[in-house]
């Protein structure tokens, strides 16, 4: 255990105090003094979480339960904007590297990992993709909005540079697990299978709508994740299918097909285990 005694060079306003005894960081200070000791990658994802809608557990923050559907407690801008206004604090030029690679707005850690992945440079192991959206609304094509009941959709993750957008489909996306056949009765086993049918309905029309509005998104599955290579496909196909509707893919696609060069891609892979929430693998720290 060790203890940081602050006299100067920290904003006002760095801590709350949550009751008469106990005071904590904001999330802007718990960043930065995070910074010296996580490995970065790790400090990375936790900058995702700050600045997402997404809580981990604070106990098992790589295996255990996460928490969706959150407030934001900051954002980029205004992490930055806080490391920037401390003098001579521990981890300030270690933190500014990291918030480089994160993005507002992730809905789930999952999304978190893969975008973090796609923004890295290619010496930190990523594709160097960095243009990308979080969960940005894009509005349907005006002659196709009297036919649809949403005016927009949302992919998880939407390439800037191109026509492209991704979606991670986890194992709990569709929730069949949770369905217990043998215990629920016949209607309510059939208003669970409803829902089930339901939301599988609804992401098919969003990727029509999307497609129609000039926006191809592409599924990624825990599967492509956890394969040697699966993340590579995807992202190659990805820049495929841009190439097809738009004729080219740009430095995307030539940082891309870096990317998946040896040893980079090896390497890429191993980051990704390190950081999948799974028992294997090797872990950066108490991560």
């Amino acid at each position: 255990m060790s203890t940081t005694v602050y006299g100067e060079g920290i904003p006002r306003g760095s801590f709350a105090r949550v009751s008469e005894t106990f005071t904590v960081p904001c999330p802007e200070l718990l960043f930065l003094e995070l910074a010296s000791v996580m490995d970065r990658a790790a400090l990375e994802l936790l900058g995702y979480e700050l600045c997402g809608t997404f809580v981990r557990d604070a106990t098992n923050p790589r295996t255990g339960g996460v928490v969706h559907e959150v407030a934001p407690l900051t954002n980029v801008a205004k992490i930055k904007g806080y490391v920037r206004s401390c003098r001579r604090v521990k981890g300030r030029e270690r933190a500014l590297a990291a918030l480089e690679n994160v993005r507002d707005n992730a809905w789930s850690a999952m999304e978190a990992l893969v975008a973090l992945v796609l923004v890295r440079p290619l010496e930190d192991d990523g594709f160097g993709i960095r243009n990308i959206e979080l969960n940005a609304q894009e509005l349907i094509g005006r002659e196709l909005r009297p036919w649809v009941t949403n005016k927009a959709r949302v992919p998880d993750i939407s390439l800037g540079d191109l026509p492209v957008g991704l979606n991670y489909d986890g194992y709990g996306h569709l929730d069949l697990s949770s369905i217990d056949v043998e215990r629920l009765e016949k209607d309510e086993l059939k208003a669970a299978l409803a829902r089930v049918r339901e939301k599988y309905v609804d992401d098919l029309r969003r990727n029509r709508e999307l497609l129609a509005s000039g926006r191809i998104v592409l599924p990624i599955v825990a599967e492509d994740l956890m394969e040697l290579g699966g993340l590579d496909s995807v992202v190659l196909e990805a820049v495929i299918a841009a190439e097809q509707l738009a004729g080219a893919s740009g430095e995307t696609g030539a940082a891309t097909r870096r990317a998946l060069e040896q040893p980079h891609a090896t390497r890429r892979q191993r980051l990704i285990w390190s950081l999948y929430p799974w028992a294997g693998g090797i872990s950066l720290g108490n991560y």
